[in-house]
């Protein structure tokens, strides 16, 4: 189900909780509904920040980029998750990585019809490498 109306009884029942992921997640949702986002690309290592997206039931999907074979398998058992495997080496520069792993995510999505040129989606990063560190949304129009 992707209703606004279930995302609000969710936010509702949650209790007030200080997980940055959490808030993030809400945010994220609540963000794609107020600019109709056509997808919310999540970077990902463990897979954390996007079950916790899906926990949310946005109604645009959520595609999950990991390098992580383990953490692709393992997001497909979450509602509304598509994974995506990025074999592409590791950039030097952290900025230089996360664009090439977003655009990687724009190209699956167009590619699978998510959305179009000139939709808008959700980016949900970290500010450094590595697992526990997304803090960051971004709201993308499509090139």
């Amino acid at each position: 189900m992707f209703h606004r109306k279930l995302f609000e009884e969710l936010v509702r029942a949650s209790s007030h909780s200080t997980d940055l992921m959490e808030a993030m997640a809400m945010g994220s949702v609540e963000a794609s509904y107020k600019c109709l986002a056509a997808a919310l690309i999540v970077l990902t290592e463990s897979g954390r920040s996007a079950h916790q997206v899906a926990r949310y039931r946005p109604r645009a999907p959520i595609i999950a980029v990991t390098r992580n074979h383990q953490t692709a398998r393992q997001a497909h058992l979450y509602r509304g998750i598509f994974p995506v495997l990025c074999k592409d080496p590791v950039q030097e520069a952290w900025a230089e990585d996360v664009d090439l792993r977003v655009n990687l995510a724009m190209n699956v999505g167009k590619a699978r019809g998510f959305f179009k040129k000139g939709d808008v989606v959700i980016v949900l990063t970290g500010w450094r490498p590595g697992s526990g560190f997304t803090n960051t949304m971004r709201v993308v129009p499509v090139p």
